[in-house]
């Protein structure tokens, strides 16, 4: 038997600042003091748990993370001077940055425990190499405190949110920044990756923003923000916000319309959200210590067992305080239920069968159905006129009667008087074009004066019958462009019969291109894509399908050839290409070289980096990451000279080196401080320097050692 989900909560003594699920099926708990606490989902029993010491006041950042995997967490030092990431399993410190100047503001592990980052409010980020407790690299720098870090769900880019106003967005699968979204006008707190290659971003004075990545630009403004946002998280359905005054205001993410805003709402400040998929559990923790795991459609099983005794104005009561309902599937069933219902009365009120429509909506008594009951029933009041104008041939008083009540178009009677109309008008389309005389083809049509929308179509086709012949001449060519060009200047050929042939001639080599492409007939799929692509309904995809299959083709190609400078180019441009098995080949084997290639950059191994990464060295999308490598293994060249006490002039030289090749960054600033705390003050200025840089850099300047 199935356990019935339920909310659940548990009381602790300090804040809750973290909460995470983890990959085993299991939860973690971090408070304020940093006390971490492994929980079972289904009692909230604690599992297992241990205490750093470290007690935190400000929590408004991230200032603890923890891997999927929960094997690594990092968290900020109790007076915010460095960071810490620390072993789980042994409790022991692998790694700090205490290269900030000032205090760490954020700290973040990625999705797949790769890297630990490291954001301070000098608005730098160092990151970490888990494996090695090195650090790796640094991202693009912000001019103020950043106040936010946050992952895309397939962990290709970061975004960092900062008090310069600005929300940085960096592929570290690339190596490369990707944009800097500018639009807040006050310092951004939060943002949180979406679904569909999207990102939320709200800043303090509680403006709120959903961008498209794909463009870079806004989707859309959210309203009802009167608060300050504390947390953040979501799911493919919805947009949760925790907030100060401890609601929970969330959006659904189709048509980003705020759900009920006092549903949610706690007796203390919301200071950590998650979400659980395989639950459906909306994890809240408070201020006051206090862990809720909220069942979001909670009732759902109620809503089934009044959806059998037809208990409908007891369901739409029921769910006016619970909105999540509104998208479970009893309450979809309903809305079915009452479309179907309303059908029927339509036609049970088209055949005068008012007892019988009364009897079909007697389960429907809430004052908004009853609102729409009574606006149909008056509607309808007027269908038997309707019906007797049609047959006396007041065709006029029936079209005005049709526009008064549009439920009228759905009826029997309308359809056979448009049939009709149509059978008329194609005869006058014949005439026309015959050359007849206006005023036969008037005659032919004259019950249709003073209809405003078969008036004007009249006078078009009178007017322009050589247009429909245009179109004719056009569509035997199949010259579809020119086609839909003519019927977009001229809307009344859309009543011409051609105008239907012409959208079934489109979808018929829609399907006919679907199946070329599953029996892999790419030379036929790309011939009568092109024919497609004329077509306005199906433009768009048409060409995103040509971009597909020829990019399939060349990748293929590429593949087969050995061309792996090609193929890499065109698998970073395509989310396609990397779903296939030769794309996950690739990727596979890229990873597994360069994860080595970071094994002998620990020891600055430069000649062992050539050896792993020499295939790569031709390869425009991986020239930023190789880049990275080399000049990581460059920077453990140098501190591997201070560590040692080595020569000042030695050690500058590699400095100077350096900054040659790739430029001023945030790592090699922070060595050099390494380096001025340990020998003193030198008259080498780094900002004095020719700089190089890291995107132009190739491996055909690399050096043995950069200190020489």
């Amino acid at each position: 038997m199935k356990k019935k989900k339920t909310n659940r909560n548990k009381i602790f003594t300090d804040p809750i600042i973290y909460t995470k699920n983890l990959v085993n099926g299991t939860m973690v708990v971090v408070d304020a003091k940093t006390t971490i606490r492994f929980l079972d989902k289904s009692t909230l029993k604690v599992i297992n748990g241990f205490k750093t010491g470290i007690h935190h006041v400000w929590y408004k950042n991230a200032i603890v993370s923890f891997s999927e995997d929960g094997n690594y967490f990092a968290t900020v030092s109790q007076e915010a001077k460095l960071s810490r990431l620390y072993n789980t399993n042994t409790k022991k410190i692998i790694a700090k940055v205490q290269r900030h100047h000032g205090s760490v503001s954020c700290v973040a592990i990625d999705p797949k425990g790769k890297y630990f980052f490291s954001c301070g409010e000098d608005g730098k980020t160092f990151v970490v190499d888990i494996k090695s407790a090195k650090l790796s690299f640094t991202l693009p720098a912000h001019i103020d405190a950043i106040n936010d870090i946050c992952f895309s769900a397939n962990n290709q880019l970061v975004a960092t949110a900062s008090y310069d106003k600005q929300i940085s967005i960096f592929n570290f699968a690339m190596m490369t920044p990707v944009t800097r979204l500018k639009t807040h006008a006050a310092p951004v707190m939060k943002i949180h990756f979406l679904s569909e290659n999207r990102l939320f971003s709200v800043d303090k004075s509680g403006s709120a923003i959903i961008w498209d990545l794909d463009t870079n630009k806004i989707i859309v403004r959210l309203n009802g923000i009167h608060d300050t946002v504390r947390a953040v998280t979501a799911n493919d359905k919805f947009l949760f916000l925790g907030t100060e005054l401890g609601y929970i205001i969330v959006y659904e993410l189709e048509n980003y319309a705020q759900l009920s805003r006092s549903f949610i709402k706690y007796n203390s400040p919301i200071s950590s959200l998650e979400f659980d998929e395989s639950r459906d559990d909306l994890i809240v923790g408070c201020e006051n210590g206090e862990l809720n795991l909220l069942y979001i459609y909670e009732g759902d099983k109620y809503l089934e067992k009044l959806l059998e005794s037809k208990e409908y104005d007891s369901i739409n009561e029921y769910v006016k305080t619970r909105p999540f309902l509104l998208y479970t599937k009893p309450y979809i069933s309903l809305s079915k239920i009452w479309e179907k219902t309303l059908q029927q009365v339509s036609k049970l009120l088209q055949n005068a069968q008012k007892d019988k429509a009364e009897k079909l909506l007697s389960n429907f008594n809430s004052p908004a159905k009853k609102t729409i009951i009574k606006k149909m029933f008056q509607e309808y009041a007027e269908f038997g006129k309707f019906v007797l104008d049609i047959k006396k041939g007041n065709t006029a008083l029936a079209y005005s009667l049709a526009r008064k009540y549009p439920s009228y178009k759905e009826s029997k009677f309308y359809l056979l008087m448009e049939e009709r109309w149509k059978k008329l008008f194609a005869k006058a389309q014949i005439l026309a074009q015959e050359g007849k005389r206006k005023e036969e083809i008037y005659e032919l049509l004259s019950q249709y004066r003073g209809i405003p929308e078969k008036t004007r179509l009249i006078q078009e086709m009178v007017a322009k019958s050589e247009v429909f012949v245009r179109l004719k001449s056009n569509m035997a060519k199949k010259d579809f462009k020119v086609a839909f060009e003519l019927i977009k200047v001229n809307p009344f050929l859309k009543e011409f019969e051609e105008y239907n042939k012409l959208l079934m001639y489109g979808d018929t080599l829609y399907i006919s291109i679907s199946k070329a492409m599953d029996s892999r007939d790419i030379y036929e799929s790309i011939k009568s894509l092109r024919v497609l692509r004329d077509f306005p309904d199906y433009e768009v995809i048409a060409k995103k399908m040509i971009q597909d299959i020829e990019s399939q083709g060349q990748f293929f190609k590429a593949v087969d050839d050995g061309d792996l400078q090609s193929a890499y180019r065109l698998l970073s441009k395509s989310e396609l290409l990397e779903n296939t098995q030769a794309g996950q080949k690739l990727i596979k084997q890229w990873q597994n070289d360069l994860a080595l290639a970071e094994v002998y950059v620990i020891k600055a191994d430069i000649l062992a980096i050539d050896g792993v990464l020499g295939d790569y060295k031709n390869i425009g999308s991986k020239q930023m990451s190789v880049a990275r490598i080399y000049a990581w293994a460059y920077i453990n060249q140098i501190e591997y000279a201070i560590a040692h006490n080595k020569e000042k002039t030695y050690i500058e030289k590699g400095f100077k080196n350096y900054i040659l090749n790739f430029g001023v960054d945030d790592h090699i600033i922070s060595t050099f401080e390494i380096y001025e705390k340990k020998y003193g003050k030198t008259k080498l200025n780094l900002d004095a320097l020719k700089k190089g840089i890291r995107a132009m850099w190739r491996p055909s300047m690399r050096v043995k050692n950069i200190l020489e």
